[in-house]
């Protein structure tokens, strides 16, 4: 297996969450994580979740990298490196921390 062929799986697993979390949902969550962009120059995903609890949670939150993603895609923001989440559900795991493109 080569080295990225277990990113790439999250990525797929991440597409396949957010088809299924449906099309209303990611567009309301590509919305809200663009509109983050405009406030913060650097940020999490799980900020990002944090700062609109209106937004119903997705099936399955990996649904979120597919947002990320998408913004990434549409320069939007990129990869400011690494820190550690906040929430205590996912024990302080390391995450993608993205700087808005502006």
């Amino acid at each position: 297996m080569e080295d990225n062929a277990g990113l790439a799986i999250g990525h797929a697993m991440a597409e396949v969450a957010a088809d299924n979390a449906g099309e209303c949902w990611k567009d309301a969550a590509y919305e809200a994580f663009v509109n983050h962009t405009y406030k913060h120059e650097a940020f999490t995903t799980e900020e990002v979740r944090m700062a609109n609890p209106d937004l119903p949670l997705p099936p399955d939150t990996r649904a979120w990298g597919a947002v990320a993603r998408r913004a990434v895609k549409e320069g939007v923001v990129k990869s400011a490196g690494w820190t550690r989440a906040k929430s205590l559900t996912v024990h302080g795991m390391v995450v993608t921390k993205w700087e808005s493109i502006k």
